[in-house]
């Protein structure tokens, strides 16, 4: 029992770093329709320049923190005036493609600035070795610090969205750009914004991750990307909650499959290879939107015939 209850922890913790990057992900396509396969890049990027603040500088964590998240914030305004607005009236197809190279500009160029980061470096954190036992259950610091700030994000997200006239008026251009431009909302601002705050959300998820392993480079997002996308879908394209609850299923999941999967074989195959427990995921994801293709929270698309 106690095994269980540490593996579902350690499932929801991971799983609520997918669901930040669910959330941007979903911020990003709400608002511009971009289904952003970037969004790995531009949260390593701006941890990486939180890594290069603490190894050169040698600023303190916290000041470190603020520098990276002030640059990701400008990062994603800028992503979002020369990348995101040329391409906007482009088909979805289309965006999506233009976001994968993207991606690869992103990497190549960090990787030129800071050659040191395209090996793994070590990723100092002061949340990395504190932890306190709860029957018998080992809660590390780190651990409470991502639940806690998952938490915070999506609250203030949701206060924001419902409870602001920016946030009301960034709904409505997700509902209807042009509605929303006829009725006076600044559009072009809203993208701006929305690019800025995602890419704040992106090196929040990627700076946790990387304190709670000790370890990054510039591609150490790639595959977490996949299965946050897994759980934006999952949850809903069009749901905030839908996709932090879709990143921590997956987590969850991903977690619970490798414990019950663990040292077992059928015959020749070793079914506890994570590869297997990943083809697990990706099947019962197919099945879920075979029956539910909106998502889980997700609100079916009804169409005048």
């Amino acid at each position: 029992m106690v095994a269980f209850l540490q593996v579902a922890l350690a499932g929801v913790v991971t799983g609520s770093i997918y669901g930040l990057l669910a959330l941007g992900i979903v911020l990003i396509y709400r608002t511009t329709g971009v289904l952003n396969f970037a969004y790995g890049a531009i949260g390593a990027v701006c941890t990486g320049f939180m890594a290069i603040l603490m190894m050169g500088p040698r600023l303190p964590f916290g000041l470190a923190l603020l520098g990276a998240l002030i640059f990701s914030a400008l990062l994603g305004m800028g992503l979002e005036r020369s990348f995101a607005r040329p391409v906007l009236r482009a088909p979805v197809f289309t965006k999506a493609i233009a976001t994968l190279a993207l991606a690869l500009i992103l990497e190549t160029v960090a990787q030129q600035i800071w050659p040191q980061l395209s090996q793994a470096v070590h990723f100092s954190s002061p949340f990395a070795t504190a932890s306190v036992r709860v029957g018998g259950v080992y809660i590390a610091l780190i651990d409470v610090v991502i639940l806690l700030v998952t938490a915070g994000v999506m609250v203030a997200l949701q206060l924001f969205l419902t409870r602001t006239k920016l946030g009301i008026a960034m709904r409505a251009t997700a509902d209807n750009q042009d509605a929303a431009r006829l009725m006076g909302a600044p559009v072009g601002n809203i993208s701006l914004l929305t690019w800025g705050l995602s890419a704040v959300i992106a090196a929040l998820a990627g700076i946790l991750l990387a304190s709670r392993t000790g370890l990054m480079n510039l591609s150490f997002l790639d595959p977490v990307l996949i299965l946050a996308f897994i759980g934006a879908v999952l949850g809903g394209l069009e749901s905030l909650p839908g996709a932090l609850i879709g990143g921590i299923v997956i987590g969850l999941l991903d977690n619970l499959l490798a414990l019950i999967l663990a040292g077992h074989s059928l015959g020749p195959l070793d079914i506890s290879d994570p590869g297997i427990r990943q083809a697990l995921i990706f099947g019962g994801f197919v099945l879920v939107l075979l029956f539910r293709p909106q998502g889980l929270l997700g609100q079916a698309t009804l169409r005048r015939v």
